[in-house]
């Protein structure tokens, strides 16, 4: 991941430095999962779930507060809202020795699953907001530049899609689904950068 950010501090007396902060970064941080278990046995028949959550950027807009270890390094802690798009998908699938599996609920909703073939799915993308909370140290160097390294943890909640049948068993009726929880969406990072200051 990389980004930029942006920020104004105040220097409370000889050792208190106080600021806000904003920053956005793009990442390619993705997590997958499956599982597979038996439905029916004989005739052996699997069922696979399979999950996948992305993250394609992140933000946030810290409130800081630091304490001046030297003239020139500062010791700071960090928190504040955070932002960020996510996606996530899902899908199951049926395998085995049958052809498929018909089945219908008394509700009228219904699936038709072909073997080896995926007959539930869904994807979503939102971008959610959450909280984010950290700290590091920042050296300045030169009377502008100064190099800084910070651990930001980003917290960005947890979700739930809805995976649908790609076809229903019986004409007319709904097509059945059911819900897919997601774990929290959460990002920790250690970061280094550099910042010029005006």
């Amino acid at each position: 991941m990389g980004g930029l950010e942006a920020g104004y501090n105040w220097q409370v007396g000889q050792s208190w430095v106080w600021g806000v902060e904003a920053d956005i970064s793009l990442s390619g941080l993705s997590g997958q999962a499956s599982g597979t278990s038996v439905i029916q046995s004989p005739p052996l028949f699997l069922q696979t779930t399979t999950a996948q959550q992305n993250n394609d950027w992140y933000g946030t807009f810290r409130g800081r507060l630091g304490w001046l270890a030297t003239p020139n390094l500062l010791l700071f802690g960090t928190g504040g809202l955070a932002y960020g798009k996510t996606s996530e998908s899902a899908n199951y699938l049926f395998t085995g020795s049958v052809a498929g599996l018909n089945a219908t609920t008394v509700g009228g909703f219904s699936f038709v699953c072909t073997v080896n073939t995926t007959c539930f799915s869904s994807t979503a993308s939102a971008i959610r907001v959450g909280w984010s909370a950290g700290g590091g140290a920042e050296w300045m160097f030169d009377q502008h530049w100064s190099a800084k390294i910070e651990y930001q943890m980003v917290d960005l909640g947890s979700d739930v899609i809805r995976v649908t049948a790609g076809a229903v068993g019986v004409p007319g009726n709904t097509p059945a689904s059911f819900n897919a929880v997601f774990g929290r969406d959460e990002i920790q990072v250690v970061r280094v950068g550099a910042n010029y200051h005006f």
